[in-house]
């Protein structure tokens, strides 16, 4: 079986896996813990799969520029949806731990980014 095949294989059982565990009826805290680890662990399967194809100019070179816009802007909006989504649980999640401090001056004073300035992400 080729590499793709299996790969393809694989995210066919992770997705179903995926819906057993939300179908499970009775799941106590450790047990939505316990799923949301294993859901956690796909998605860095298929992010470290995509960083790899990504990195790959053999790979990428088969895609037309019409796919690669189609890639990016899916990508783009499952990015966004989920940095938002972790964005607001840590915020939800600091509010519940500890009063909330004030901004200090230099947040408040910050130069706005522009388009072309990128934030690396180590």
């Amino acid at each position: 079986m080729s590499e793709q095949k299996r790969w393809i294989r694989d995210c066919k059982i992770l997705i179903d896996q995926i819906k057993m565990l939300q179908d499970t009826e009775g799941q106590d805290r450790l047990d939505m813990v316990r799923t949301i680890r294993f859901i956690l662990f796909a998605l860095q399967r298929s992010v470290s799969g995509w960083t790899e194809w990504v990195s790959n100019p053999d790979i990428m070179a088969g895609f037309s520029l019409e796919g690669l816009k189609e890639i990016t802007v899916n990508l783009a909006k499952l990015t966004q949806t989920f940095i938002e989504y972790d964005s607001k649980l840590t915020l939800d999640a600091q509010k519940s731990l500890t009063k909330a401090e004030p901004e200090t001056r230099s947040e408040l004073t910050e130069k706005p980014r522009g388009k072309t300035d990128i934030f690396y992400i180590k």
